[in-house]
C-alpha cells in the first residue's frame, strides 16, 4: 500500500487517521508540526501527504509551499485538513495547488476514499514510468 504521513497537532486526530489507515494496509507516520513534517518527508519520501493547516510554527500551506519548491517532493499528493473552513481558505490551498482539502470534523470513510484514489493514481503513475524506463 501507501507511504502516508500525517502532520497534525491535533493528537487525537493523528491517532484516529493512523489507526484507520494502518487498518488498511499503509504504513503511516505522525508528527505534530511542519518543521517536524519536513524533517520526516526528507528522510523518507511519502507517497501522500495530510496536513492540517493550523499548525505551531510552519502552517500547513507553508510546509506544501516548500515542498513545491523541491523537484523531489513536488509531486507528492497532498490532503490539507483543517478546521478551516472558510471559503477563503479553500480558495488559497487549491490556489497553491494541494490535491484535495477536507475540513474537520470529517468523515473517515470519506478520507479514506480520497486517499485510496490517490493510491491509484500513484500506483499508476509508478507502473507507467516503470514501462518508460
Amino acid at each position: 500500500m501507501a507511504k502516508i504521513l500525517i502532520a497534525d497537532d491535533d493528537a487525537l486526530i493523528g491517532e484516529v487517521v493512523s489507526h484507520i489507515l494502518e487498518e488498511r494496509g499503509h504504513d503511516v507516520a505522525v508528527v505534530d508540526n511542519g518543521t517536524q513534517a519536513l524533517e520526516m518527508i526528507r528522510l523518507e519520501r511519502p507517497d501522500i501527504i495530510i496536513l492540517d493547516n493550523l499548525m505551531p510554527g510552519l502552517r500547513g500551506i507553508e510546509v506544501f509551499t516548500k515542498l513545491q519548491n523541491r523537484a523531489t517532493t513536488a509531486a507528492i499528493p497532498v490532503i490539507m485538513l483543517t478546521a478551516q473552513t472558510g471559503r477563503n481558505h479553500m480558495v488559497e490551498a487549491y490556489d497553491a495547488g494541494v490535491t484535495d482539502y477536507m475540513t474537520k470534523p470529517f468523515e473517515p470513510e470519506c478520507l479514506v476514499e480520497r486517499i485510496s484514489d490517490m493510491v491509484d493514481k500513484v500506483d499508476s503513475n509508478s507502473l507507467l514510468t516503470d514501462q518508460l524506463l
